[in-house]
C-alpha cells in the first residue's frame, strides 16, 4: 500500500476537510492523539480517504485538522461506518467545540522558484 501525500492544488480531483476543533489548553495534546489514533486506525483503511494532517495552535486552544478525500460521497459514506462514529464520540467528549467544514482547493500561492 501506498503511502497517503497531500497534495495541495487547485487541479486536484479532491475535496477537503478542514475541522477545526477548539479545546482547554490542557486537553490539546489528549485531542490530538485521539485523532492521530484514529487517523491510524480507522481511517487509513476507509475507501476514499487520501491524507490527514493535524495541526495544533501555539496558545493550545485549537487543534486543526486539514484531511483530503477522493470527493464528497466518501465522505459521507464514512461518517456512516459504525468505527468512524466511534471516533467521531470520542473527539467530540474532548473537544469544547468543532466546526467541520468540507472545501475545494482554489488556488495555491508559493515564491517563484519553490516546488511543493
Amino acid at each position: 500500500m501506498s503511502t497517503p501525500t497531500t497534495t495541495i492544488s487547485a487541479d486536484a480531483d479532491l475535496i477537503t476537510l478542514v475541522n477545526v476543533f477548539t479545546v482547554a489548553p490542557e486537553r490539546q495534546n489528549e485531542l490530538a492523539d485521539a485523532l492521530d489514533r484514529a487517523t491510524n486506525g480507522v481511517f487509513l483503511a476507509v475507501p476514499g480517504f487520501v491524507s490527514a494532517n493535524l495541526h495544533v495552535s501555539l496558545d493550545g486552544q485549537r487543534v486543526v485538522n486539514y484531511a483530503q478525500w477522493a470527493g464528497e460521497q466518501q465522505y459521507k459514506e464514512a461518517l456512516q461506518r459504525p468505527d468512524v462514529r466511534e471516533h467521531i464520540a470520542e473527539v467530540a467528549a474532548i473537544a469544547q467545540a468543532y466546526d467541520p467544514t468540507l472545501t475545494r482547493v482554489r488556488s495555491v500561492h508559493r515564491p517563484h522558484g519553490r516546488r511543493a
